[in-house]
Order: structure tokens, then sequence, then C-alpha cells
């Protein structure tokens, strides 16, 4: 299906800014992920030119990852002839598919109401009985396509531009340096597509002292949200997006957008989740990719990703690999 122009939007034009919603169908569960067809899959698979596989994910049992979440629990249980594992765990508590229950526009419509993917309400998602917009679609219908990697940090040091401040007093990864690594890496986006951002978030969180990283947590508590790298949520970055025709974003950050959001309601989240149903992965470890990719000279590879079967779900681990 050909991607309606930028302009075109909102299509639901009784429903929140920049929306898609009814593009796929007013049932439609899946979202930008209907771009992953057997095309994109097989675009995906002529990247692949050297059949190395990396891990895109970091421990479940990772603690302090993200400071507003529950660290996961992990016992052995030993039975008379075997072992056995617990585990408990929030499921973005680290390397994570933001899914499109997760978050909505802010009061749409002014009533204290907050809106996901195609006009499912917020408190409607989050009952269980209820798999509308679960995380099970992307195990019945899977994230595995072409993916490009933009390596902000090694761009911004290639070019002699300052780095990215990861924590606090950050501008964000604005439109101009998007498209200046996208030309650098000579990168070609097609409809279908995964876009993987680093920006240098899990190198920084794994060096910081232990008292650091509580430190952090209790700054978090003080001021009630967080400071993180990602882009900047302007409405150039959206358009940006919206026409590169991407089916999911990921970075190695808490979000995709620097934090703390927007005040109003135009954040990427809003948009990328519940306006164009687009899934956001977090917190992946794209360290070994990053190092790989400029080794050989290659951004563009193979990714795959099969989240837990959680009918109903938030959110999941994505169990995710590139492979070039």
């Amino acid at each position: 299906m050909e991607i309606p122009r930028w302009e075109d939007l909102p299509l639901d034009k009784s429903g929140p800014p920049l929306n898609a919603w009814g593009l796929y169908g007013k049932d439609d569960q899946l979202g930008r992920v209907n771009l992953i067809d057997n095309v994109a899959v097989k675009r995906g698979i002529a990247a692949v030119t050297e059949g190395i596989r990396i891990n895109l994910n970091m421990p479940v049992t990772l603690k302090g990852v993200h400071p507003q979440r529950q660290d996961a629990t992990h016992f052995v249980m030993l039975r008379p002839q075997c072992n056995d594992d617990y585990v408990a765990f929030n499921t973005q508590g680290s390397t994570q598919w933001d899914g499109l229950k997760h978050y909505g526009y802010l009061d749409w419509p002014e009533s204290g109401t907050h809106t996901c993917y195609n006009g499912t309400t917020l408190k409607k998602a989050s009952m269980i009985s209820n798999p509308h917009l679960g995380i099970q679609n992307l195990v019945s219908h899977p994230i595995s396509t072409r993916a490009h990697l933009l390596d902000i940090p090694r761009y911004l040091e290639r070019k002699g531009l300052p780095p990215l401040q990861q924590f606090f007093g950050k501008t964000g990864v604005s439109l101009e340096v998007l498209q200046g690594c996208t030309a650098d890496c000579g990168i070609q986006f097609a409809p279908g597509d995964v876009l993987c951002l680093r920006v240098g978030h899990t190198e920084a969180l794994l060096a910081l002292p232990s008292d650091e990283v509580k430190e952090m947590r209790h700054c978090c508590e003080d001021r009630g949200y967080l400071e993180y790298q990602g882009v900047q949520p302007t409405e150039q970055v959206m358009k940006w997006h919206w026409e590169n025709g991407f089916a999911a974003v990921v970075t190695d950050s808490p979000a995709y957008e620097r934090m703390p959001f927007p005040a109003k309601d135009l954040s990427l989240h809003a948009v990328f989740l519940a306006g164009w149903g687009m899934p956001i992965g977090e917190l992946f470890d794209l360290r070994e990719l990053a190092e790989t990719c400029d080794r050989l000279k290659k951004w563009t590879f193979m990714f795959t990703s099969m989240p837990l079967l959680i009918p109903g779900g938030v959110a999941s681990p994505p169990n995710a690999q590139a492979i070039l």
C-alpha cells in the first residue's frame, strides 16, 4: 500500500493530530507493521552478506536499567531430579518493545481520557480480558525485515561535532543529524524497514558506579521524570519518519525521543504508538552491532524479533538479533 502524504494527516479528521487511523481498517491491530510484507522480508534476507549474527538484548535481570521500573526477580528451584527457573519482571524493565497498548494521546478527546491506536481508550486497552492491540500481534506478524543502524556518536566523532550528553542538559538528536548520518553511511530506506538509532546510552549507563545509579533513581523520584538522550520530538522529525516508511524504530535509550516528553500531546510516543501504530524498541544493546557495522562499513542488515506470546500484553522483551 502506498504511504499517504504527510500533508494528508490526520487521516481520521475527527481524531487527534497526525493520526493514521483507518489506513489499514478500523479494526487493524498492526499499524505500521503492516508494511512488513513478503517484499520487505526478502529485502532483509538480501542484506545478509557475511553470515554474522549479533544479539541485541540486554539481560532481563540486569539491575538499575530503568529507575522508574522494578528490577527483575530470578531464582532457581531445586527439585528432586531437576531444576526449574522462576523469573518475575516488568516487561519494560530492560530491552523491550513498546506495544500499541502502552501509550495514548493525552486527554483526547478533552474528557480526561487517553486514547490509543485507532481510537481505543487506554482504560479499555488495560483490561487483561481484552487482547485488542496486545503484544501477541507481533508474534503472529513478526518484525522480521531489513534494518539500518544510525550510529550517532560515531557520526558526530567523524564530523568533529560535539558528542551527545547522555543524562542531563541534552538537546536531542536533530533532523539535520539524522539526515547527515543517513547520507554519510549511504543508507537507502524503503517502506517496511526498521530504523535502529544508537545514542550511546547503554555504554554510559553501564559505566556508572552503583552509587550514581542509585542517585539517578532518587533524582527521578524527586523530580517525577527522567532525563535521557533521544531524537528531538519535532514535527519535522515526525515527518521524516513517516515519509521514510519505517515499520518500527529501535534505540539503546529508555525512550526513542529525548526525555522528558513535551508537555503537550505531540510526543513521539503518542504519534508513533497511538497515532500510527508503530512499535518503539527501547534499551536495545547496540554496542556489538555498532562496532561490527563500523568495521565492515556496512550499516544495513536483516533484523528479526520474536516477542513473548502474551495475549493482551502491553510490552515484551524483543528476543531480537541482527544478521549481517
